[in-house]
């Protein structure tokens, strides 16, 4: 299908597309879109100075695209609280993810929002400032050092550069004050991670309970007899106690004719 629109650029990720079109044809991209199948309708927002995609703000500023990090309304500020049971390193972690979020989604003009932004919500799960202050300092030296080193090396073949070399790990059950023994173990080829022995699978199950055979369907069974070693074998598409109910019933009358069909 041809749109024989000009588009200067379009990007998609799953089903969230962001493009630009001239305002004339932007009722026939969408009529063209929604005309593949009944079953995949688009729905459409319209930008004006700024547009919200996926994990971004778009802001038109100076007919320049600028980008910040845009979060949901429903966004809940909720994160792994500090006082949680789990191991150091997957505290450090979500401090680490927000971090890259702020500064890595956005231009540097809204670096300082941002931070101000995650220090807030880490003291609200009660992380301790101390520990947000280094952490955040850690995670911003390494982002600054690999940056550097991928412009120094952007001209090589090798892109090992800006990668870590692949290593075995172990998974460990995180136990306090006695698995995290197990990081002295951390080296180039061997690195250790954590797991949780509580999950909520051990205390909620979601799946159906398990049906009894003598409720199952479509089955092959065995009557075997009680006074000698004769055996009756059948097949049934019905639940297996009706069938043998039928069974009962035609030894019970002791009838001549065969018994109720499978």
């Amino acid at each position: 299908m041809s749109l024989n629109v000009d588009i200067p650029f379009f990007y998609r990720y799953v089903d969230d597309i962001c493009t630009a079109v001239l305002p004339s044809n932007i009722d026939n991209l969408l009529e063209k879109f929604n005309s593949f199948h009944p079953r995949l309708q688009f729905t459409l927002e319209l930008g004006g100075e700024k547009l919200e995609f996926l994990d971004t703000t778009i802001i038109i500023s100076n007919r320049k695209f600028v980008f910040d990090w845009y979060r949901k309304p429903t966004f809940s500020g909720r994160f792994l609280n500090f006082h949680s049971n789990h191991p150091i390193a997957q505290k450090k972690g979500t401090i680490f993810s927000l971090v890259d979020r702020a500064f890595l989604l956005s231009d540097f003009t809204f670096h300082k929002k941002n931070l101000t932004f995650i220090i807030n919500i880490l003291l609200d799960n009660d992380y301790p400032l101390t520990f947000i202050f280094n952490t955040v300092n850690q995670r911003i030296k390494n982002l600054l050092k690999t940056k550097n080193k991928c412009v120094l090396h952007e001209d090589l073949v090798d892109m090992n550069v800006c990668t870590n070399e692949s290593a075995s790990w172990l998974t460990v059950p995180f136990i306090p004050l006695h698995t995290e023994k197990f990081k002295r173990l951390n080296s180039n080829d061997i690195r250790v991670s954590f797991r949780s022995p509580n999950k909520i699978g051990k205390y909620i199950k979601v799946q159906k309970d398990k049906c009894p055979p003598i409720s199952k369907r479509n089955v092959i069974y065995k009557i075997s007899c009680n006074n000698c070693d004769a055996s009756y074998v059948g097949q049934t598409g019905k639940q297996l106690k009706t069938r043998i109910t039928e069974h009962r019933n035609h030894i019970k009358y002791n009838t001549s004719t065969r018994s109720v069909r499978a």
